[in-house]
């Protein structure tokens, strides 16, 4: 190509530069004037009069720039060019005939108006440059007659103009990137029209890796691969991968004509036309440069770490689009600014974002924490945390004192929340890590381990200087490499070569502790240890040490400038969930250590994995006292929660199964739900819940109290811990009770501007947390002053204030009722009704009562009394009759029908105890009367009456015998009286009764005997009246005051009487909460094969089952119920069934406690679904069925309903739990169609379903993806956040857990879902309204002893 172009040089340059000058004015002066004028005569008409034309213009381009002459040239070649492109009329017929002969020639003069010159830079020769340039554009895009030839000529003609601007040791001017533009445009046209052929790509191979050193052939290079792939890709993956976004004038340089297959060709070539960008650090040809090169070199060398990182943004551009991470960012958004174009930062969408907030001052310092035995005393309140204690120095690798200055790829401005983990979004289409590392692999792993510089660098520059300036590049092929090996997909296999070069250079990258390669790896591997690599667990000990230096580290001053702390920190919590469950399930292997694997060293230290767990107990806790950004508290929270249950489940001693229940180890031995209980207070899972609950509760009334979402997470956390069973001293529970009550004070008394509806949320929150502890733990009650000071939150909360303040106290009924808002005063109420269900003062039935004892059926509603007590109790009273066999005892049965719940009281008078001998006893007491009158008549009973003991005479008297006065002393004139005509009474009794006979007749003597026995009692008057409810204030007649009486009649002859009491006691006394559990196998899309899976036990994995099991226990449909089922049930309903046995037609998994409960629903394709997710209102209130026969003919999901309350279905919020096979797959769940299959499509359906993906590790563990409401408010819900992992222990109890906090976060966030309390205060309310009975007091009376 260079002997083509020199050979035309013009004959002209024989003669003296006068004499050519001259010539070539006078030619090219006429030629110009003619063009563009159609009336112009044509000068040249044949081939030889071009050609010797040619030759003055030829020689006029290479004239100085003094004068308009070379314009003029540049002018009629341009011109001539076009007829390529149309026929002007300024154009000689030769061109005309043959116009690709002729165009050849002419760029091959135009080749030396680019030859180097001294006046190259002045803008008149920029101008002429463009115009040439812009005219070569438009020929290739607007001909359609070019041929092969002229395309070659017309490439190499563009190689060899941008080779003399870019190639070294020419500098670029200003116009390097319209070359590189034109060129680059040009061969994308050729591409498309007439593919260059292979010795052509090999030249502009060469000559582009001697072009690197100029950004702006890095810069256009990226836009044109960066283009081609996002035309490659539709064709590769289909139209459902993501869209590679790219900018509008980009996507342009590719023609939209272009075939598929020169796509790909035209792909695979540009892309390797940079080669590998390594060179750039250690280019081969340094060592035969000239002086005058290296100088050259030398100026340059201070954009080459810029650009070698923008080659390696660019390779990482093209790695997120072949894995479908650009969906929702556009990838020129991310260019670095480097002088080129760019604005975000590096790793603004690494990670998985959730929002955040600022920074708060004032908060503790890192500060580790070890656990050898049970902690002291926590410090007072009033005291500050310690600020200066250091880390250990053998966990935390030192850094070097050097501080690395402000990087161009900074990240600080605030981030876009985001759901996902990055890696979890990546499409499942993608293609295989292994074609993918077989494309990009040698670059990234080249530039990921590239530690050493340039020779020629090494000469001026200090080493460690120069290599934190290549570090951006590095940090950009690391941070690439950990999303490649991080978006492995479930199956898939990576070639153990790979995995080995990965591994090692993120220890080498780890160990050396290079800030902004070790960020880059810690923004991208959040997922790194949860997506089943082989040999990955190798790496957590360096990642420990890194986590150290992030977490424990308030400041940052290592990695500061380098990108957003929050990001950082957040990134390192999620490495952490992911790493603390790792030393507890794989506790036996063992790990050498990782510097002395790298270096081969014959003593190298191998350790188990176990022996890591203390540093990362010490690791979260010190994160949790360091850490200050709400979301990232919260995620801490979350993981303490997981951690504690799950070391205390491994510490808790087995329970071997019965050998009646054999089955039961399979399916109940990790039930998540079951308190677990420690051996010895020395056990580390007790010394870890006595540190959490101390920090938590020091925090909470502390630093946290003002941010109302890290309370709340708290709470659900503290509420966790306290189902946690371990074995510690009662004064640690305390402590959290008394940390929870002191926190509802704190919110209570804070200035009214600051009251809202999201603070009483949060004191409701706290309420319901005070709930669970009391529940748990009701051994805090029997302390005197756990007591009180429960009851003093509870008078808070019903009243506004305490009756006790500043030592000042003041009368209940001297208090106004002004409480903080009805929610709270509701939230106390409820309480207050659970210390009294806890102290035993009030035992509460949570079973379902028989409709006999609830007195619902007719023969008991006719003979039955209800009462109203104090318009909020229902007492309902039956007096039943004793069966022949039954002793006539007064017998009584009370059903209390109250906002807690239901209580039935049955009630039996005997005059001695109940036992066995009682009925005997009682027929001693009566004797028979056999002997008849007539046997005592004349017999005189010899009877001593004496009105004082016996020998009272022989005590000697005292003063105090004088203490009572006579009563002849001490009343008044008219007792004396009575007094006397007493005495004479009885002198005249005493008279009669000593005569025998009586005018003649004898007097008889008669037995006393006792009466008959009665068979009225009017037990019920008996028991109102010992309960002190028959008072004339109780009683007393509405009509006088307008104030509601104590007690009341409700009259149950009325119509609807008998079905409101039915629908009350529907009503729960306990939050009732529903989940749906979904079995997913690897590449399934359709609801129906989805539904079918649980249909049989092969089809699902046998974990699956386990997990089941650790939901609750089987419960029957409709079965009235009392007793709570037991686990070891489960195997014998489940049967040959995948779960399917559970899908509500017949059974149901059920979890309670005494505050809330749980109904899991299995669905499956057998089921009705159509109306499982409706609202309450669409399918009408079901009733629960008096016998078999109508409970057969109800519908399953109107069944469930009944049974189970409707709660849930009244609520627009719908949870559902998804055991998936492929974590890919989550991003193709058919959420939407499922809702279909099940006609349960609403408006706020798809905004309000929660889903909770659960994924099985190869390593045992689980790993949980959580899609929550955007709607609920105070941010994450614990403890199962997006991304954690947990253990087979833990996972029941966690997603139990989860279900109830995320229903709670539902009904704080909504005006139509009150407390189960309320909800049934406000139908007794109804009830009373509507049956009670207004009569006047003496009616009262007169019914009551007529009953």
């Amino acid at each position: 190509m260079d002997q083509s172009l020199k050979g035309h040089v013009s004959v002209l340059s024989c003669f003296p530069s006068s004499v050519g000058r001259d010539v070539v004015i006078a030619v090219v002066k006429p030629l110009a004037a003619g063009l563009g004028n159609p009336s112009t005569r044509i000068l040249l008409c044949t081939d030889r009069q071009v050609k010797w034309t040619m030759e003055v213009l030829c020689y006029g381009l290479s004239l100085p720039l003094d004068r308009n002459t070379v314009k003029l040239c540049v002018d009629v070649y341009t011109d001539w060019m076009m007829a390529l492109v149309s026929q002007p009329s300024s154009t000689p017929l030769p061109i005309s005939r043959d116009p690709n002969l002729y165009v050849q020639r002419i760029l091959r003069h135009l080749y030396i108006l680019f030859l180097p010159r001294s006046d190259q830079v002045s803008p008149f020769y920029l101008s002429i440059c463009q115009q040439v340039l812009g005219s070569v554009q438009s020929l290739a895009r607007e001909t359609s007659v070019m041929s092969r030839e002229t395309w070659e000529t017309l490439l190499h003609f563009l190689l060899r103009i941008n080779h003399i601007i870019l190639a070294p040791p020419a500098p670029a001017g200003g116009i390097s990137d319209l070359f590189v533009v034109v060129l680059l445009d040009v061969w994308l046209q050729a591409c498309s029209r007439c593919f260059p052929s292979r010795s052509l790509w090999q030249t502009f191979r060469q000559m582009f890796s001697s072009w690197r050193h100029q950004p702006v052939v890095v810069e256009q290079w990226s836009r044109v691969a960066a283009a081609l792939t996002s035309r490659l890709l539709p064709k590769m993956f289909g139209p459902s991968f993501p869209h590679f976004k790219v900018p509008d004038e980009d996507s342009a340089l590719v023609p939209a004509n272009m075939e598929d297959e020169r796509v790909s060709h035209t792909w695979f070539k540009f892309l390797h036309m940079f080669s590998n960008p390594v060179d750039l650090i250690r280019p081969a040809v340094s060592s035969s440069m000239s002086s005058s090169q290296d100088e050259v070199f030398e100026r340059e060398d201070s954009q080459l770490p810029g650009i070698f990182f923008r080659a390696m943004r660019g390779v990482s551009e093209l790695v997120d689009a072949f894995l479908g991470l650009t969906a929702a960012t556009h990838f020129r958004d991310r260019v670095p600014s480097l002088g080129f174009s760019g604005s975000r930062g590096l790793f603004r969408d690494r990670l998985p974002l959730y929002g955040f907030s600022r920074p708060r001052s004032g908060t503790a310092p890192p500060t580790p924490v070890n656990f050898p035995s049970v902690p002291d005393a926590p410090p007072s309140k009033s005291s500050s945390p310690p600020h200066k204690r250091q880390l250990r120095a053998e966990h935390v690798p030192k850094l070097s004192s050097t501080s690395s200055p402000p990087h161009h790829w900074m990240s600080s401005s605030p981030l876009p929340p985001s759901s996902l983990p990055l890696s979890s979004s990546a499409h499942p289409l993608r293609c295989a890590m292994d074609s993918l590392l077989h494309l990009f692999g040698s670059w990234l792993f080249d530039a990921a381990g590239t530690t050493s510089v340039s020779d020629r660098s090494c000469k001026r520059t200090d080493v460690t200087v120069m290599s934190e300036q290549w570090a951006a590049g590095r940090a950009e092929a690391c941070g690439t490499l950990c999303r490649i090996f991080t978006c492995k997909k479930t199956a898939e296999n990576i070639q153990s070569i790979y995995l080995s070069r990965f591994y090692l250079i993120l220890l080498h990258s780890l160990q050396e502790v290079c800030p902004p390669v070790a960020v880059s790896i810690l923004l991208n591997s959040t997922c790194l240890f949860c997506c089943d690599l082989r040999g990955v667990n190798l790496l957590l000990p360096s990642f420990l040490s890194v986590l150290e230096m992030v977490l424990l580290d308030r400041d940052l001053v290592q990695f500061k400038g380098l990108v957003s702390p929050v990001d950082l920190r957040r990134s390192s919590i999620f490495i952490l969930l992911s790493l603390m469950p790792l030393p507890q399930q794989l506790g036996s292997v063992q790990l050498q250590d990782s510097m002395d694997m790298m270096m081969s060293s014959d003593d190298a230290l191998a350790g188990h994995l176990l022996s890591y767990k203390p540093r990362l107990l010490s690791l979260l806790i010190g994160a949790l006292q360091t850490e200050t950004t709400t979301f990232n508290i919260q995620l801490l929270l979350a993981a303490v929660l997981n951690v504690v249950h799950d070391l205390a489940a491994a510490e808790a001693p087995t329970i071997s199964p019965e050998p009646a229940e054999k089955t039961e180890a399979h399916y109940g031995a990790t039930s998540g739900t079951n308190t677990t209980r420690t051996t010895t207070i020395q056990s580390e899972a007790a010394i870890l819940w006595v540190h959490v609950v101390r920090l938590l509760a020091q925090r909470l009334t502390s630093q946290w109290r003002k941010d109302s979402a890290i309370c709340l997470s708290t709470l659900e956390v503290l509420g966790g811990l306290a189902k946690v069973e371990v074995q510690v001293e009662d004064l640690e529970r305390r402590r959290a009770v008394s940390s929870v009550c002191t926190y509802i004070v704190f919110q209570c008394s804070r200035p009214p501007p600051l009251h809202s509806r999201d603070l009483h949320s949060i004191i409701v929150a706290a309420f319901c947390c005070l709930n669970i502890w009391l529940s748990q733990h009701p051994v805090l009650l029997h302390e005197q002053e756990c007591l009180l000071e429960v009851l003093e939150i509870v008078e808070l909360g019903i009243s506004g204030s305490k009756s006790r303040q500043d030592q000042k106290v003041a009368w209940k009924e001297d208090k106004e009722l002004n409480p903080v808002s009805l929610r709270v005063k509701e939230a106390a109420e409820a309480t207050l009704s659970c210390i009294m269900q806890v102290s035993g003062a009030c035992t509460c039935l949570h079973g379902s009562l028989r409709e006999d004892i609830l007195m619902l059926n007719d023969s008991t509603l006719k003979k039955s009394r209800y009462f109203v007590l104090e318009g909020s109790v229902i007492l309902a009273m039956y007096e039943p009759k004793p069966g022949p066999d039954q002793d006539p005892c007064p017998s009584l049965l009370v059903v209390f029908r109250g906002p807690s719940g239901h209580h039935s009281w049955s009630l039996q008078l005997h005059l001695l105890p109940k036992d066995g001998q009682a009925k005997q006893t009682q027929r001693t007491l009566i004797p028979e009367q056999q002997r008849s009158v007539a046997e005592d008549f004349e017999k005189k009973c010899a009877i001593n009456h004496q009105q004082v003991p016996k020998n009272m005479e022989r005590i000697p008297s005292v003063r105090a015998d004088q203490s009572i006065p006579a009563l002849n002393n001490t009343g008044t004139a008219e007792v004396q009286q009575q007094l006397m005509h007493l005495q004479a009474t009885l002198k005249t009794q005493q008279h009669i009764e000593a005569r025998p006979q009586l005018r003649g007749h004898s007097v008889a003597m008669v037995t006393c005997r006792p009466p008959p026995p009665v068979s009225c009692f009017q037990v019920t008057r008996l028991f109102l009246s010992h309960l002190g409810l028959l008072t004339p204030e109780s009683v007393k007649d509405p009509g006088i005051n307008s104030v509601q009486t104590g007690l009341l009649f409700l009259d149950s002859s009325l119509p609807g009487f008998s079905e409101n009491l039915r629908h009350l006691d529907q009503l729960p006394s306990r939050n009732s909460d529903y989940a749906f559990v979904f079995y997913m196998r690897a590449g399934q899309r359709k609801p129906r094969e989805i539904l079918g899976n649980v249909e049989k036990q092969t089809s699902v994995n046998d974990h699956f089952l386990d997990f089941l099991s650790s939901l609750g226990w089987p419960e029957e449909v409709g079965r009235i119920q009392v007793d709570r089922a037991s686990r070891s049930e489960f195997p014998a309903v489940l049967g040959d069934s995948g779960g399917s046995v559970f899908d509500g037609r017949r059974f149901v998994l059920k979890f309670a406690d005494a505050l809330t409960q749980i109904t899991f629903i299995v669905p499956s394709s057998n089921t009705y679904t159509a109306d499982w997710l409706k609202s309450y209102e669409e399918v009408g209130q079901a009733t629960v069925s008096s016998s078999n026969q109508r409970r057969s003919e109800t519908r399953p999901s109107e069944d469930i309903r009944s049974c189970h309350g409707v709660s849930f279905f009244n609520s627009d919020s719908k949870l559902l739990i998804i055991w998936v096979e492929r974590f890919e797959d989550i991003e193709k769940f058919p959420v939407s169609e499922l809702l279909l299959e099940t006609r349960a499509q609403t408006k706020t359906s798809s905004s309000s379903i929660q889903l909770i993906f659960i994924h099985p590790l190869k390593t045992g563990l689980y790993r949980i993806c959580f899609h929550g409401n955007t709607s609920i408010k105070f941010g994450l819900v614990v403890p199962l956040m997006n991304g954690i992992v947990t253990s087979r222990r833990s996972l029941g109890f966690l997603v139990t857990e989860m279900v109830s906090n995320c229903c709670h976060r539902c009904r704080l966030d909504s005006d139509s879902a009150p407390p189960p309390h309320v909800r049934r205060k406000n139908l007794i309310n109804d009830i009373v309204l509507s049956y009670k009975s207004c009569c006047s007091e003496p009616a009262f009376y007169s019914a009551l002893f007529h009953i």
